[in-house]
């Protein structure tokens, strides 16, 4: 089950890295780029977990090769919050992708909670990968 985890991951990753703009900071750069954060961020709710804290400890324990860098759950919700925008712009990409876009029963779905509209636009059972 683990690489079902490793899989949803990487291929959600690669595609919110290509699809997203690069942002131009001043300063040193974040230790966990833009990417990086919508990844877990849309990964937390594909999977259906709600607890941020518990959400970290997951994915410091399973993703560790993955995300070589953490953030705590203050800077975590912080950094969500401000990338709001990114956050909806990669939703929108990924539901694009599908061909439930044009669909009206996707309306319906988007209606619901974050975590079951994106469980239906994946169109795979993220319930199934086993996080215990």
């Amino acid at each position: 089950m683990l690489t079902d985890l490793d899989t949803l991951i990487t291929a959600l990753y690669v595609k919110i890295d290509d699809c997203l703009p690069r942002r131009r900071r001043l300063g040193r750069p974040p230790r966990l780029s833009d990417a990086e954060l919508i990844t877990l961020a849309i990964a937390q709710a594909l999977l259906g977990i709600s607890s941020e804290a518990r959400w970290l400890r997951i994915a410091a324990t399973r993703l560790a090769g993955a995300f070589p860098f953490l953030p705590g759950q203050p800077a975590y919700n912080r950094r969500l919050r401000a990338a709001g925008p990114l956050i909806r712009r990669a939703i929108r990409l990924l539901a694009r992708d599908t061909n439930l876009w044009h669909d009206d029963g996707f309306a319906r779905g988007c209606r619901r909670s974050a975590g079951r509209a994106l469980r239906r636009v994946a169109g795979v059972d993220c319930r199934r990968i086993c996080l215990a």
